[in-house]
């Protein structure tokens, strides 16, 4: 069961590895996508259907139907990865094995649905994989195994989850062939311990500037590639002399840089610099340089520095970006 493109490196493994044989594949139902909001299948169906596997879509997995269809199938283990329903009683005692799920971070630090991001965002130096024997609860069953990995200065959500799908789909493979052995040992998880990484709200992706630039900068390489941190350029008046909405602009990697001394502090959001890229003046008398930027309406990402360059007209030394949302209140 899984939904989310890092779910396609698991199942790979699962269709590849000779002791097992994958009889089906729960999925999300297929959503409107781009532009044109065409209706298309997500990563892990297609997947599927591209090694003739059979593939479920219910909208909801837990329906006396999807139950029944399940059971058709007399999995000896469901595993899951980044499906998106919690599963009932009636599907979590059907396979003899159990149903595990591979969570991408050390439980029980980072239940939840964006433990990744959280991780990169808490400035945490290691996380991993944790093989789990799936319960009622949300991430709380007993831990089968777990493969750690360190976090890098520059990872992003997307270069750690790459890395986290290779570690999990061989930690994967190992638990699978100690359960048909009886070889594995469980260990309860220690619910004091317990941290949470909810799902990602569109108002943490709106940069604050009052924050640290440390803070900052964890942001952005935590909601990169998306849903991705953005700010908004200031209002613009055109030659009609109309006022124009400030450009949305994406910020995809940014470097913090230490300001020299001076007399008084700037307005965090102040455009300190132009030159090499935006340097942008943060809440904590420290700012933080624009390395890559992907403006609104363009379609893939620029270099900070060509930004620069061909945004005179919309961005100055001395004008203030969008301070976020706590600063309406």
């Amino acid at each position: 069961m899984g939904s989310d493109p890092i779910s396609c490196t698991f199942l790979t493994a699962l269709i590849h590895a000779p002791e097992c044989e994958v009889v089906g594949v729960v999925s999300q139902p297929d959503r409107e996508r781009g532009r044109r909001l065409r209706v298309v299948p997500g990563p892990v169906k297609e997947l599927a259907l591209m090694h003739c596997v059979p593939v479920f879509t219910p909208e909801k997995v837990n329906s006396p139907e999807s139950v029944e269809e399940l059971a058709r199938l007399k999995p000896d283990i469901i595993i899951v990865m980044a499906y998106g329903q919690i599963l009932r009683s009636e599907i979590l005692g059907m396979p003899p094995l159990g149903c595990v799920n591979l969570h991408v971070s050390i439980l029980p630090r980072w239940r939840g649905a964006s433990p990744v991001q959280y991780a990169i965002m808490a400035g945490d130096k290691t996380t991993g994989v944790t093989a789990m024997m799936m319960d009622k609860g949300m991430d709380t069953g007993d831990i089968l195994d777990v493969a750690c990995c360190d976090i890098l200065p520059e990872d992003t959500t997307g270069s750690l989850s790459l890395q986290l799908s290779k570690l999990g789909s061989d930690l994967m493979i190992d638990v699978i062939r100690k359960l048909q052995y009886g070889t594995i040992k469980r260990l309860p998880q220690n619910n004091n311990e317990a941290t949470y990484a909810p799902k990602i709200q569109k108002e943490c992706c709106v940069i604050e500037w009052s924050h640290p630039a440390v803070e900052i900068e964890r942001t952005i390489r935590a909601l990169n590639p998306r849903p991705s941190c953005h700010t908004f350029l200031p209002e613009k008046t055109n030659a009609y002399g109309e006022l124009e909405p400030g450009l949305l602009l994406k910020i995809m990697r940014a470097s913090v840089e230490t300001l020299p001394p001076r007399a008084k502090l700037p307005l965090p959001g102040t455009v300190l610099m132009m030159k090499r890229g935006p340097l942008i003046a943060t809440g904590d008398g420290m700012a933080l340089r624009l390395q890559e930027v992907m403006p609104e309406g363009k379609p893939k990402p620029m270099s900070g520095e060509a930004f620069s360059n061909g945004y005179q007209n919309r961005l100055k030394i001395g004008d203030t970006l969008f301070q976020g949302f706590s600063s309406l209140s």
